[in-house]
């Protein structure tokens, strides 16, 4: 599973990789600003990495939200949710290039100096994507293991060949609940799609509690999967909840660490109908 648990908090690998390579980003814009130094001309950089970013954290997000319109219309408030997935990075370089060459377009030595960082960014961040220091290579499929669902059926998770998407969640933990709805939502959107809410650790009882005492939430009962002695979570090495697994033919094909929106959901989905 790509993800690190460090303590409470949860972080994919993938977005460990992009932290690192920021970090690295505004070292070499700091590290440019001693070297240009000049008593004539005031060379920036570290005002030009910040607006890079900012702008293109802001210009990745809107251009995500219009490539999975319908997916934002069910809670257009979310797009302001920026803790959640959703981003174009190939948005966010042109914008950080846009903005260099604004902030730089009479000064060419800057330019070509802050063109390079950008570059090295880029190859850095492909090389982590390519290598995957953090992650297994491992291929991963689903267990030859049998979960009964809430309504008392049992199903053998190794004969799934269907494309399948799997929520792994607990009553207890706020995210899970946070991101249900959504889920929810999807799947009477998306019919086509099998899509399982597995709670993990817990009784039947306090599964059946728990949607009792939440109608609002309108859970399907023929959605709910029971795990209560936390196979899945153990077999995929899951750091925690709430964790979303795409498969097709049994075999791992995307998955998501934490809270997620309709849009992940949606490019999930696609991910295993071409796969």
């Amino acid at each position: 599973m790509g993800a690190i648990s460090l303590g409470p908090l949860m972080v994919s690998t993938e977005r460990l990789y992009l932290i690192g390579v920021l970090i690295i980003f505004f070292l070499l814009a700091e590290g440019l600003n001693k070297t240009f130094r000049s008593p004539d001309v005031e060379f920036d950089f570290s005002r030009w990495a910040q607006h890079s970013f900012w702008y293109g954290l802001l210009v990745a997000r809107l251009a995500y939200v219009a490539q999975y319109p319908s997916a934002f219309s069910y809670d257009w408030l979310s797009v302001l949710y920026f803790w959640q997935p959703g981003y174009s990075l190939t948005a966010a370089l042109i914008t950080a290039c846009v903005v260099t060459l604004m902030h730089f377009k009479t000064q060419p030595k800057a330019l070509s100096a802050a063109l390079a960082i950008l570059l090295a960014a880029v190859v850095i961040w492909a090389g982590l994507k390519l290598w995957q220091p953090l992650d297994s290579d491992q291929v991963q499929t689903l267990p030859e293991i049998q979960l009964p669902t809430l309504q008392g059926q049992a199903v053998k998770l190794d004969e799934q060949k269907q494309p399948l998407i799997i929520n792994l969640w607990a009553s207890w933990c706020a995210p899970c609940l946070r991101e249900m709805p959504a889920l929810v939502y999807f799947a009477q959107q998306n019919p086509e799609l099998t899509l399982w809410l597995v709670n993990a650790g817990e009784s039947s009882i306090t599964v059946e509690n728990f949607v009792r005492n939440n109608p609002e939430l309108a859970l399907p009962e023929n959605m709910l999967v029971l795990d209560p002695t936390q196979k899945l979570m153990q077999h995929f090495n899951a750091p925690g909840l709430p964790v979303t697994l795409a498969f097709n033919q049994g075999q791992l094909i995307d998955s998501h660490i934490g809270e997620l929106n309709p849009a992940r959901l949606q490019e999930m989905a696609q991910q295993i109908q071409v796969n």
